[in-house]
């Protein structure tokens, strides 16, 4: 009998060591982020990129970062942002980290930031949805479903 206590009390100090570990993995409540406004411009074909546009807004108490998306439908999808240089040629750069400071507005528009959608398996037709899943530094993933336009 005196060896199940000390083992008792291991096996529940073990348990709300492993509870801790599982609470740390959640999104902060701090986080709050919304995602509206998701849409896909209409590609030529699956081998073709296709660009994704939204708007995030942080309403929370502490800044967050999209640090990475994905999408069940596509072999991979990156934050992009279109430039133009001085000599007016327009082109673009991977974004691995974009900002949504306490109380700002992040918004993808065309010529602007933008997801890169590329290896679709499947044709995109304007009033179809894609899945997006977008990565935050401490929100997590929030998934979205992008609406498929022709433009």
């Amino acid at each position: 009998m005196t060896l199940r206590l000390p083992l008792l009390a291991f096996v529940l100090l073990s348990l709300l060591g492993l509870a801790s570990c599982t609470s740390a993995a959640q999104p902060s409540a701090a986080s709050l982020l919304t995602v509206s406004d998701a849409w896909v411009r209409i590609t030529g074909g699956p081998a073709e990129p296709a660009a994704a546009y939204l708007t995030i807004v942080n309403h929370g108490s502490i800044d967050d970062a999209l640090v990475g998306a994905s999408s069940p439908l596509a072999a991979s999808v990156a934050v992009h942002q279109s430039s133009m240089d001085s000599g007016g040629m327009v082109g673009m750069e991977p974004v691995a980290r974009l900002d949504c400071p306490i109380g700002a507005t992040v918004a993808f528009a065309p010529g602007s930031y933008h997801l890169m959608i590329t290896g679709l398996t499947v044709q995109l037709k304007a009033g179809d949805s894609l899945e997006l899943h977008l990565l935050f530094e401490h929100a997590g993933t929030i998934v979205v479903q992008a609406q498929v336009r022709q433009t």
